[in-house]
């Protein structure tokens, strides 16, 4: 490879487009994560995503806005082709399940009991060079869970530096952004919104450009918004970890509806703090 010097003359004076985000801050020829702790729902809301992207819907009811519908690749590593299909039929209403764009656009490629190893030994595999094949002229190429896609170490630094060299030359390749699914390590508990609550390596957070952190409600934040035990599972929180596209975002609430689709939800209002005491309103705890 030769070194190429950025043309200045170009870079100044040249008219830029607008930047065209696949999703809110995640740029087409970048890599960016989804991490969350296991069984939070993360395959749920990344098959979500595909979807929608695909039929140019909005996402979880509004998380992320509707698009041009666009081309996805999802690599399943967990999901068999029973299940998978379970899945995707509570994702979709009936009309939806008719609709021409779905077909044209989604490819779905689960891969459970099979070798879904994209790096190994710090090179590209075969299976690589197919999935660049299928995710030429793609928005998204999501790769769930990102342990199945290597044979390395991901504590080990350097090996988890060339796992994610490896996935920018997947998305510049292909032109799609790629979104790795990721397990949270066990610590994230105690600061979920945090890029660093992705197992593993640090530098596997440091080499994406976005970050996405899912994380389930806890008592505290339960008692404060009356929400019992019960309908507290169904809520998962959703923290933009990083953004080097955008400005930071809020802490946004996602609920399970029925076939436990995402859909962005608003809290109860919080619980009233006080009580009356002979007229006297009292702060409690």
């Amino acid at each position: 490879m030769l070194l190429k010097p950025l043309d200045l003359a170009w870079a100044l004076t040249a008219p830029l487009p607008p930047l065209d985000f696949v999703l809110p801050g995640l740029l087409p020829g970048t890599f960016g994560l989804l991490v969350a702790p296991g069984a939070t729902g993360k395959s749920q809301l990344a098959l979500d995503i595909a979807t929608s992207l695909a039929l140019g819907r909005p996402v979880a009811g509004g998380l992320f806005p509707s698009s041009l519908p666009g081309k996805v690749v999802f690599l399943a590593g967990e999901e068999s082709d029973r299940l998978l299909a379970e899945r995707i039929r509570c994702l979709l209403s009936l009309d939806e399940q008719g609709f021409a764009a779905l077909y044209d656009n989604l490819v779905l490629l689960p891969m459970a009991g099979e070798s879904c190893t994209l790096v190994a030994d710090d090179r590209p595999t075969l299976l690589y060079e197919e999935l660049r094949a299928l995710g030429d002229g793609a928005r998204l190429i999501i790769v769930d869970p990102l342990r199945r896609m290597h044979g390395g170490d991901e504590n080990n630094s350097s090996e988890m530096t060339a796992f994610v060299v490896a996935m920018e030359s997947l998305a510049k390749a292909t032109g799609a952004a790629v979104m790795g699914i990721h397990h949270a390590n066990r610590a994230s508990a105690a600061d979920a919104g945090s890029q660093h609550a992705a197992r593993g390596s640090s530098a596997l957070v440091d080499g994406a450009r976005w970050q996405l952190n899912l994380s389930r409600m806890d008592e505290k934040m339960a008692n404060h918004h009356a929400i019992s035990d019960v309908e507290r599972a169904h809520y998962i929180a959703l923290d933009f970890a990083k953004t080097n596209y955008l400005p930071p975002r809020p802490r946004c609430w996602l609920k399970r509806g029925p076939g436990g689709r995402f859909q962005l939800a608003q809290l109860p209002a919080p619980r009233s703090n006080t009580r009356t005491v002979g007229g006297a309103r009292l702060l409690t705890t």
